[in-house]
């Protein structure tokens, strides 16, 4: 669901012979993002999960895609997001591995993890009507953020983008992660930082 409400979409595709079908569809340049969501959607659908692989002119990496054509599942996603307008009723009283788990598939879509020079920082940008609510389900998980910023619209009529800033100590502290592992490596480094630094703070005390 985290990933829907992300990077994810419900399509409409036609078949060879001119049958409409839904279709749950991701397309990404990282294959362990792909990978995961693969392995998330097995556990929810016997149906077949297809994926592709083709070159794109704006990355050195090439594009994922990744489908699956399961109404039931589909129906589920939409119906349960409002059609992405919310999140769902459930993250309220899920348990906290499954708050993590949607956590997860929305900050690999739309978060970001960037180092520059010796500064490690994390944070999330949306203009999705649910930006609020994600906040509060970050803080839920333990998770705190820095200041909310306001962002101007890309077009005249675009929604606003806002932003945060995640600290990254409760990040790890809560046990969050991110399936993609050039996100994932930025936080481990970080942290590795961090207990070097504590550890030689303590050795010259």
């Amino acid at each position: 669901v985290g990933v829907y409400l992300g990077d994810g979409c419900v399509t409409h595709q036609w078949t060879e012979r001119r049958q409409k079908r839904t279709c749950f569809r991701l397309n990404t340049i990282d294959q362990d993002f792909a990978d995961a969501v693969k392995a998330a959607l097995r556990q929810h659908t016997d149906m077949a999960i297809c994926n592709s692989v083709h070159p794109v002119s704006k990355s050195s990496k090439p594009n994922h895609t990744l489908w699956c054509g399961d109404p039931a599942l589909c129906d589920r996603l939409v119906i349960e997001t409002n059609a992405k307008d919310k999140l769902p009723d459930w993250i309220w009283t899920c348990d906290h591995d499954a708050r993590l788990a949607f956590i997860a598939g929305l900050m690999d879509s739309e978060g970001y993890v960037c180092v520059n020079g010796t500064r490690t920082y994390m944070g999330f940008k949306s203009t999705d009507l649910w930006f609020d609510d994600f906040v509060r389900v970050l803080n839920m998980a333990g998770i705190r953020i820095g200041k909310i910023g306001v962002e101007q619209p890309r077009k005249p009529g675009y929604r606003t983008p806002r932003r945060f800033t995640i600290k990254l100590a409760s990040w790890v502290a809560s046990g969050a992660y991110f399936n993609i592992q050039r996100k994932q490596r930025r936080v481990e480094a970080w942290t590795a930082s961090q207990l070097t630094s504590e550890t030689n703070t303590r050795d010259a005390a």
